[in-house]
């Protein structure tokens, strides 16, 4: 559908009348020429057919609604809200069952904003299976987040919506949880610009050459980098060298999910080919026949491979999970770490909770505390209210708390910076040598403890008495804010190696709660020394508790077993745990 063409330009006289004329006289607003309907004190106009689609810049047909404030003829301040994978625009439109009543296109349209609420190229009624053979689908493909396509889409129809008086492109915010989190993010960096299916960049303007600038960006349960999505290697947020461990648990759900879209043929374009995507992490050997998908992901299905928007990327509220096994908080870290070196007084905040992906929790109240950030963000980005900037690097923290249905994690916490958020190290110092192979432990305990369903890491597990690798020590009420690092030498035997890791609390009953773990890519015949940086939580380990912290060789389903054999001997190992409290311990402590 083409836009609503600008009227001619009028003589100073009649544009005086028409100032003058009453604000009823004015024609109700039809986005994308969809007519709305009066609900929830708001007016909803969606794409009731699909002959109504909206044509994308390449001209795949787009489904999309959008919300309007009860009054107004626009242009609107408008929000961006952004489904899931699999999801479509009916997932945070309405106020059912299960929807965060702060957070669907009536609570946002009744504040005020214009919301924009699409379908995904690939899902739904945007040429999702069910369309994949009709006119206008030949590239309707999914590519699960590409830059380009999915992303550029958003563009387009916000440009539209510009040319026809409906958003104003001054006054635009992007948000959204997971898929739409990371759109979000790439959004915010591209900033003022598009980038083109070639890779190129070029400025972000309406159909009518009207230029456009994402104005912030709150994304909920973030990806940065798009090559480590489905790999660890335990070095930071955005390296890339080893090639990591495949998070087999949440991949094997994310392309079962994304195999339920619009899935081009393999063997076509490496863009598309999520097929031979999968087909690569499953095998677990990395060689040259695989760098050109790792290279693909890198530039195109986050922000690490984004170059700089002059000025940097719009302003940023990034929402992340400790206890969120698919984007830990490690990639929300990408992105903020990367603006912060680049600039340390740029507009960026963090929000960090048990929350995201499973097996966090989601605990309502905290949802409901981050929420209410999240408007107030808005409000003062887009709207110019005189609170709701937060400084530059702040931090807003709660931790986990169990039961899962706990009320609400401990906090809030808040600091200048994501780092400041610990006030001193606990250290764990291992004795003598540490042994792991590719046989890890007990199979049967690692399976259990690799679960992903919301709420898991509450339930309590006896040791795994067959794993030899242990350091632990005696809590005496210490909280974990942020993520621990192990140190140490290694010597490996052996390709493909991993050394996988799991930080337990265990009570006085001898049963253990799993608080986080990670894993660390070995290279071949790895020799010298390490730094593995774990996933993280915030968490109160009670006086009296042990800390206890398992090193292994294997840590299956959660990651993918390593394809060859190997074994690895570690010395002078040391875990560091950044704590609350402001007095650094160190421990010299063997098996428990």
């Amino acid at each position: 559908m083409s836009p609503v063409p600008r009227p001619a330009l009028l003589g100073a006289a009649v544009a005086a009348l028409l100032a003058l004329a009453p604000a009823a006289a004015q024609a109700d607003p039809t986005p994308f020429g969809h007519a709305c309907t009066p609900t929830d004190g708001v007016r909803f106009c969606p794409t009731t057919d699909d002959a109504a689609r909206v044509p994308s810049f390449d001209g795949t047909p787009l489904d999309v609604d959008v919300t309007l404030p009860a009054e107004g003829d626009g242009p609107f301040p408008t929000i961006l809200l952004l489904h899931g994978l699999g999801g479509d625009k009916t997932s945070f439109e309405g106020t059912g069952a299960g929807k965060d009543l702060n957070y669907n296109n009536i609570a946002f349209a009744q504040h005020g904003y214009a919301v924009v609420t699409p379908t995904a190229r690939g899902f739904g009624h945007s040429c999702g299976p069910a369309q994949a053979a009709t006119a206008g689908c030949e590239q309707g493909w999914t590519r699960l987040g590409d830059i380009r396509y999915e992303v550029r889409d958003i563009q387009t129809l916000t440009g539209i919506l510009v040319d026809q008086g409906v958003v104003r492109p001054d006054a635009i915010g992007a948000t959204g949880i997971s898929y739409g989190g990371g759109f979000s993010t790439m959004l915010a960096f591209l900033r003022n610009r598009v980038r083109e299916p070639g890779g190129q960049y070029a400025p972000w303007t309406s159909p009518a050459g009207t230029p456009i600038s994402l104005t912030a960006a709150w994304p909920r349960w973030l990806w940065s980098n798009g090559e480590s999505i489905f790999t660890r290697n335990g070095r930071g947020p955005w390296s890339r060298t080893p090639t990591g461990v495949e998070a087999k648990a949440w991949a094997d759900v994310i392309f079962s999910v994304g195999g339920s879209g619009n899935v081009a043929a393999t063997g076509g374009d490496l863009s598309t080919d999520i097929t031979l995507w999968k087909q690569q992490l499953d095998a677990g050997v990395v060689g040259p026949a695989v760098q050109p998908t790792l290279d693909n992901a890198f530039a195109y299905h986050g922000v690490a491979g984004v170059q700089p928007a002059a000025g940097g990327p719009s302003p940023l509220l990034l929402q992340s999970g400790w206890t969120d096994a698919l984007f830990p908080v490690n990639q929300a870290l990408g992105a903020y770490d990367a603006i912060r070196k680049a600039d340390k007084k740029a507009p960026v905040a963090l929000q960090v909770g048990d929350l995201g992906h499973g097996p966090a929790a989601n605990h309502p109240v905290d949802t409901r505390q981050f929420d209410a950030q999240g408007l107030a963000f808005f409000d003062a980005w887009l709207k110019g209210a005189s609170s709701g900037k937060l400084a530059p690097g702040e931090v807003t923290a709660r931790t986990m708390t169990c039961p899962a249905k706990a009320p609400s994690g401990g906090g809030p916490f808040t600091a200048s910076s994501f780092r400041a958020l610990a006030a001193g190290r606990f250290t764990l110092q291992g004795s003598g040598a540490l042994k792991i192979d590719s046989k890890g432990a007990s199979s049967t305990v690692a399976k259990d403890v690799g679960s992903i369903a919301g709420g898991a890491l509450c339930n309590r597990f006896a040791p795994d008495r067959t794993s030899k690798a242990i350091i632990s020590a005696t809590s005496p009420g210490l909280t974990l804010i942020g993520q621990p690092t192990i140190t140490g030498r290694i010597v490996t035997k052996g390709r493909n190696g991993q050394l996988d890791a799991r930080v337990w609390d265990r009570d006085a009953t001898g049963k253990q709660r799993l608080i986080t773990r990670g894993v660390y890519r070995l290279t071949t015949n790895h020799k010298g020394g390490f730094v593995f940086t774990l996933d993280g939580n915030g968490w109160k380990f009670a006086r009296g508790h042990k800390v206890v912290v398992e090193l292994l060789g294997r840590d299956a389903p959660i990651y993918a077993p390593s394809p060859t054999a190997f074994s690895a001997t570690l010395t002078r190992v040391q875990v560091h745990l950044p704590v609350r409290e402001a007095p650094s311990q160190k421990l010299h402590i063997g098996k428990p």
